[in-house]
Parts: structure tokens; C-alpha cells; sequence
């Protein structure tokens, strides 16, 4: 009789970067700081994974630490179940915020433990590795203290010199400087290039009627967050501005995607794998929107383990409901913000190839972590370490 696979420990690697001129960031907020919490997965078969969790470390650390607490000891391949039961449980705490954080980094990691003990990618347990390598736009443009046109018109030149020809862009400042920043963006990239622009929730319907009418002419290829996730009513009266819509880094699980997706507020749906709910929820929302007929373009702004459990996810994406010719391509989202912690995590940092990214073909998320770096620099006190008795 064969003796079932557990969970035998969980450490967490909580991480802080502070940035240089008081950080970059949206026409919402600015961040002074980049964050993550790695967390490590040992199982009874000797297999590690790693996951990643979103939000700041000192508010995602309990939660980690009680859900370490209920995972060690119990199967390792159970997963949904795990998520589900949590939610319905902690029904109080609602289907989002940080404990559905702290199971994402938890859940990725559980993923990429199993694909690790079975040799092969994750991509190959959601569904088959589809695709090797995926289009990649540069995730930029962000808003900084100075607001220097002359400083975001050399960054964007910087991306096309990259070999970038897809560029995501801040904007729901001015609806001036919302036209200054998407024709600088556009001239970079080029006629044929994409220029995809994110509000990040800054905007009434008015006011992003106002800014979409000064850029509307400059071809945005998306118009991502013009809103708040949770003003349904202004989604749906911005249905008539005929301009492709995102949404979703802001959502959690299933739940939280499932009346945007019925209903169509978005065109695009963007699930981020360290805030959604991991690869369990995101396949769930993946499945979802292919449903409802809507394409899927994750969001990921973390870590490089982040980033290639992103890709992962990309490659068992169908290209359906496009065929053979046509359509639009699957396009990652590639940070290029000041972030020391992307890079530092990974002993081989993903890189981009002339607007491209490979897929790490590896098992699990095809990624080495950096463990004696991680470790150096975690924030102490606010790290977790659950062993089995």
C-alpha cells in the first residue's frame, strides 16, 4: 500500500526593497517600497516548491502563519478543496483580501512541489505546455515624483531599444498629461506597435470619458482598470466607449470574477496568480472567461517566482476561441520597474528577447530560487517556520 504524500513544513521568506526618489508608482499611489513573501513548501517525498504571495509582508504574515499551521501534516495534493473550504469556513473575512493572498503563495507552491515530484512542468498538470515561448509588454510608464516628460520619454525609448514593440503605460493623471504620456508611448513603439494604457482605478465614468476622448485617437490597444472592481454600474455604462476593457488584479478567486465575467464589464481578464488564489483559482478563472468567450491576459507585477508561475499558466492557455489566423496573441506582462527583489529571488533571472519570453521548461515553475539570497534578506520578524511534529 502506497503511503499518501503530506506536507512537512512551510517557511515563509517575507521581503522588502526600498527604492531610490521616493519610488514610482500610479495615478493612485506611489510606492517607496517593492514587497513579496516567498514561501517554501517541503513535502514527505522530499519535493520542494516555492510560491509567492502579493501585498505587504506585516499584513500577509499572520495569515501565512495560521494556514502554515492547518496545512503541515495533511496531503499535499489536495488543493482546491484546501481553498474552497477556507472561504466557506471563513465566510465572515469575505472571498478577498490577505488570508486569500497568503493561500495564493501556499497553493503556487503546492503546484510546483507536485510538478517538481513528477519531473515535469507545471504547465504539463494544467492542461499540457501548449506554447514555449509567449509575446511580452514592457510594464513601465509608471508615475514618479517629478513627472518628467523628458524621464518617461527616455524610458519608453529604453523599452523600444529592448526590442519591446508592446508597452503598458500609467495614465489618469491630467487628461493633458494622459495625451503627453500615450503619444510619447505611441512614438516610441511605432505606428504597428501596442500601446496599453492602466488607470488604476483613478477615474469616474466622467472623468475617464474626458481622458479616453484626448487619447482615443492614438490607438490604445486596452484601457485597463478605468475603474474601481467594485463600480458595476460605471463598468457597464463604459461598455459604449468601444475601446477593449481590463480588469482583475484587484479581484479574488473565482468569486470575485464571476459577475465581471457573466456580464462582461471587461474584454480582457487579468488574474494575478499571488493575489487570486494561485494556479488553482486562476485555472478556475481561466476556465471562466474561455466560458463567457473573453480573453485572458494575467496580471504580474512580483518576483521573478511570480513571474514564472505566470508562464506557466500562459503555456497551457488554448488559443481559443481564435484559430489558426487571426485573433490576438497571449502577451505577458514583463515589469520593468526598479525592482531588486525580481531578479534577486531567481539564480537565473527570466529575461526578455526582443519583445519575447521563453517559458522555463523545467519541472515545476522551471525556475531555481536564490535561497541563500532570499534568506539574507527576509524581514526576521515577520517570518514563518511550521514543521511537522
Amino acid at each position: 500500500m502506497s503511503t499518501r504524500t503530506v506536507v512537512t513544513e512551510v517557511e515563509t521568506f517575507p521581503l522588502e526593497a526600498h527604492l531610490p526618489d521616493g519610488g514610482y508608482g500610479a495615478s493612485k499611489v506611489r510606492l517607496p517600497v517593492r514587497v513579496a513573501t516567498l514561501v517554501k513548501v517541503t513535502t514527505s517525498d522530499g519535493a520542494v516548491g516555492w510560491g509567492e504571495s502579493f501585498g505587504p509582508p506585516r499584513l500577509i504574515a499572520p495569515f501565512l502563519a495560521d494556514q502554515a499551521q492547518a496545512l503541515v501534516g495533511q496531503p499535499a495534493d489536495i488543493r482546491e478543496d484546501r481553498i474552497l473550504d477556507r472561504l466557506s469556513l471563513g465566510y465572515h473575512l469575505t472571498a478577498g483580501g490577505p488570508h486569500v493572498a497568503a493561500a495564493s503563495g501556499i497553493d503556487i507552491a503546492l503546484w510546483d512541489a507536485q510538478a517538481r515530484a513528477f519531473g515535469v512542468p507545471v504547465a504539463h498538470l494544467l492542461g499540457g505546455r501548449l506554447h514555449d515561448r509567449v509575446d511580452a509588454y514592457a510594464s513601465s510608464g509608471y508615475v514618479t515624483a517629478t513627472r518628467d516628460p523628458g524621464e518617461f520619454r527616455d524610458t519608453m525609448a529604453s523599452h523600444a531599444a529592448e526590442g519591446f514593440t508592446a508597452v503598458k503605460i500609467k495614465i489618469g493623471l491630467t487628461p493633458d498629461e494622459d495625451r503627453q504620456r500615450t503619444a510619447a508611448a505611441r512614438a516610441a513603439m511605432g505606428e504597428d506597435g501596442l500601446v496599453i494604457v492602466d488607470y488604476n482605478a483613478n477615474c469616474t465614468v466622467a472623468t475617464v470619458r474626458r481622458s479616453l476622448a484626448r487619447i482615443r485617437d492614438l490607438d490604445p490597444y486596452w484601457v485597463e482598470e478605468p475603474l474601481p472592481p467594485e463600480d458595476s454600474a460605471g463598468w457597464r455604462e463604459l461598455r459604449d466607449v468601444h475601446l477593449p476593457l481590463s480588469g482583475g488584479e484587484a479581484l479574488y478567486t473565482r468569486y470575485g470574477f464571476r459577475d465581471p465575467i457573466a456580464e462582461h464589464r471587461f474584454d480582457i481578464v487579468q488574474p494575478d496568480l499571488a493575489k487570486c488564489g494561485g494556479f488553482t483559482e486562476a485555472q478556475a478563472i481561466r476556465q471562466l472567461a474561455a466560458a463567457f468567450n473573453l480573453r485572458l491576459s494575467p496580471h504580474c507585477w512580483g518576483t521573478g517566482v511570480a513571474q514564472a508561475a505566470t508562464l506557466q499558466l500562459l503555456s497551457a492557455t488554448p488559443r481559443a476561441p481564435f484559430g489558426m489566423a487571426g485573433g490576438e496573441p497571449l502577451i505577458f506582462e514583463f515589469d520593468r520597474g526598479d525592482n531588486p527583489l525580481r531578479e534577486g529571488v531567481l539564480a537565473t533571472p527570466l529575461t526578455p528577447e526582443n519583445g519575447t519570453v521563453a517559458i522555463p521548461d523545467g519541472p515545476g515553475i522551471g525556475v531555481t530560487v536564490d535561497e541563500e539570497w532570499v534568506r539574507a534578506h527576509r524581514l526576521e520578524d515577520h517570518s514563518v517556520l511550521v514543521r511537522a511534529r
